[in-house]
Order: structure tokens, then C-alpha cells, then sequence
């Protein structure tokens, strides 16, 4: 199949990923390149050349920004997105994709469809912003409109905007992302960006409530929350790695005894857990949002949601769980491989057949589309 995979552009899609949505998005199209299918990558162009890369933009906006004042930076990546998005759908639109598969978090690709020969998914990869929702109903009039969620939790958040979708999870790569062969070390880990809502002052707390050192990596995307609320409880055998280059990053999560993950909203699928488990780390986590969907009482433990010693008791429970029992889930259900075959079927159930047309995956203003897969 021709497949266009547009992006998100507020970071490079690219090794070292920013966070879980570029992961995502590379470890797609990487897969769906290797199985022989046409993809292009709309993306910032920064972004992996390797992949076919059209860019959108000439650099990722949240960088690009960065200096402006912290009233205005917002507003101005927005528009600076929405006139990005409104260009690169004028100039597609007659273009001979099979399907164009959306993975933004912008409002202006939804309503921008209408014209595009190509059907067009969207996975929802977070919550019901008031943007997209708004969005969504400008867009019902439109035909060949599909989508589809990360798990079942967002989903449910979704119901009252999208009464009718269902759940593709995502997937890890299974090759990286693999146990270390090393010894496992007594310590905790948490990985992802650092900034409030991913609660890493909590990870650092529950470790210690655990009696663990804790290895933190990822991009600082908020100085003051850092500098306020993690760095002044980190002890000396703590350690920050900063943005890690994918390989290292997996040895760090495959030689830990437990791995974190500490959201402060309904996370709305979790890879970093995913990770975790393909390495063969168990996993503690607050039960709020998909977590919860991954672990399982083999490969982890919930506690209760901002209870940083709850958290702690759920990682000592940790401690005695089989890592391969770990692995050997992620491999089955939780892999790059599984999610990219649910996605070529959800890709070839918009394609129109010699027996039957294009479909029309939205039915009117009651039923919102539903065209997904599990």
C-alpha cells in the first residue's frame, strides 16, 4: 500500500525520540517500510531522512520557539502548526495515497480532509482536547473519516465525543528494546520527559520509600519543575542521565530491578511501560490511565494514583516477579510487530475493492466513525 503518515511537528521524528509519540511514530513507519510498503513521512525536517521524510516544516516548532516568552510560545507554535498543516493538505490532496494515517494532535488536518482522495485514519494518542473535539464535529460532515484509540481507557474518556471507536495498542521494538544480558542491578528506573505531569518527583520518593538508588533519563521539558520539585530530592547515589541514545537507554532499563511510571493525568497509553517489560523489568505504576492495561499481576504492581509510598510498596512487591514473564509479554501482545499487522488490517479495511467502493466510515451527526480494530 501507498501510505502517508503524517506527524506531529513539535519534535523531531528521530533518534533520541523525545518522548513515547515519536517513538511511535518512527517505530511505524520503520516496520511498515521493512513489510514493503510505500510510506512518506510528513514530518518536521529534522526528522529521520531514512524514512521517506516530506518535510512539513524546515525544523521541529517546540525547539524553534523556545526562546519566546512563555505567554506567547504556545500560541505561536499553534499557528505556526495550523498554517503547516493547512499547506501540506492542499498539496496532497490529489494525490494516489492508499491511506493517509493521522498522528497529530492538530485540529487543522481533520478539517482540511475534505478534497483528499485518500481515506484518512486518526489514532487518538490522548485525551479529548477541546480542539480536537471541536474539530471532530466541524469534520462529520465529511465522508472516509476513520479512528481508532491506544487503549481502552482513553477510549472511554473519548466516548462522549465518539461514542463508537476501539483500541489498537501500541507496540515497542521488540529487537531494542530486549533484555540486557548483564546482572541485574538493585535499582529503580524512570524514563520520559520530565515536566509535571509525568510526576518524576514521585518516582524519586517511591524509590527510596522502596530502599533503591533511582536512574532517571529523559529530556527536561520544564527547568523550574525540575529544578524545584526532582533535582532537590535526589540523594548522591541517585542519578539524572539526561536524554539517552536508544541503546544505552535500553541497557538502563534492562539492568534495573523495577521500573516506575508515575502519571499525574489518564495516561493515555504508556509506552515507557511497554519498554520496560520488552527489556524484562517489571513495572510500578500509579493506576490512572493505560498502565494499567499493560501490567498485568504477573509483570507488575498498581498502587494508588500521586501516593508516592504506595507506589514504593508496589515496587517492593516487584522485586520477586519472574523478568520473563516480563518479556514474554510484551513479545505477545505488546510488540511493533502485532500493532503493525492490526494497522495493515485496519489500513486495508478503507481501501475501496473491484466488488465494493470506497467506504463511507461515517454514517451522520448520531454515529460518529468507527471503522477500528482490535
Amino acid at each position: 500500500m501507498k501510505i502517508g503518515l503524517i506527524c506531529h511537528l513539535k519534535f523531531p521524528i528521530a533518534r533520541p525520540y523525545c518522548g513515547g509519540l515519536e517513538m511511535f511514530t518512527h517505530a511505524l513507519a520503520e516496520c511498515l517500510i521493512a513489510r514493503g510498503h510505500d510510506v512518506t513521512l510528513f514530518a518536521s525536517g529534522d526528522s529521520d531522512p531514512a524514512l521517506n521524510l516530506r518535510p512539513v516544516v524546515p525544523e521541529a516548532t517546540v525547539p524553534r520557539f523556545a526562546d519566546f516568552p512563555e505567554a506567547t510560545r504556545a500560541t505561536a507554535v499553534d499557528n505556526c502548526e495550523d498554517r503547516a498543516y493547512a499547506r501540506l493538505l492542499r498539496r496532497i490532496r490529489g494525490e494516489d495515497f492508499d491511506v493517509l494515517h493521522n498522528n497529530t494532535l492538530n485540529p487543522v488536518v481533520l478539517k482540511s480532509a475534505a478534497g483528499c482522495r485518500a481515506p484518512l485514519l486518526t489514532t487518538l494518542h490522548v485525551p479529548p482536547l477541546p480542539r480536537l473535539v471541536s474539530a471532530m464535529k466541524t469534520a462529520r460532515c465529511l465522508r472516509r473519516l476513520a479512528y481508532v484509540n491506544v487503549s481502552g481507557v482513553n477510549r472511554d474518556n473519548w466516548r462522549v465525543s465518539l461514542p463508537k471507536h476501539r483500541v489498537c495498542h501500541n507496540g515497542v521494538n521488540t529487537d531494542v528494546w530486549r533484555p540486557s544480558g548483564e546482572p541485574v542491578r538493585r535499582r529503580a528506573v524512570w524514563t520520559g520527559r520530565i515536566l509535571p505531569d509525568k510526576g518524576t518527583h514521585y518516582a524519586v520518593e517511591a524509590a527510596h520509600a522502596a530502599g533503591l538508588p533511582i536512574d532517571l533519563a529523559g529530556p527536561v521539558n520544564d527547568e523550574a519543575y525540575f529544578r524545584e520539585q526532582v533535582e532537590p530530592r535526589l540523594r548522591p547515589e541517585d542519578r539524572y542521565h539526561g536524554l539517552m541514545e536508544h541503546a544505552d537507554l535500553a541497557k538502563l532499563v534492562g539492568t534495573a530491578a523495577v521500573s516506575l511510571c508515575t502519571p499525574c493525568w489518564d495516561e493515555p497509553f504508556g509506552l515507557v511501560v511497554s519498554e520496560a517489560l520488552a527489556c524484562g523489568t517489571p513495572v510500578a505504576s500509579f493506576d490512572r490511565g493505560g498502565p494499567a492495561e499493560i501490567i498485568n499481576a504477573a509483570t507488575g504492581r498498581l498502587s494508588r494514583r500521586d501516593d508516592a509510598a504506595d507506589l514504593g510498596r508496589a515496587a517492593t512487591e516487584c522485586l520477586s516477579l519472574d523478568r520473563a514473564d516480563c518479556r514474554r509479554r510484551a513479545e505477545t501482545h505488546f510488540s511493533i510487530e502485532a500493532m503493525v499487522r492490526r494497522y495493515e488490517r485496519l489500513y486495508e479495511s478503507l481501501l475501496p475493492t473491484p466488488q465494493r467502493p470506497a467506504p463511507a466510515v461515517h454514517y451522520g451527526p448520531a454515529e460518529p466513525p468507527t471503522v477500528t480494530l482490535t
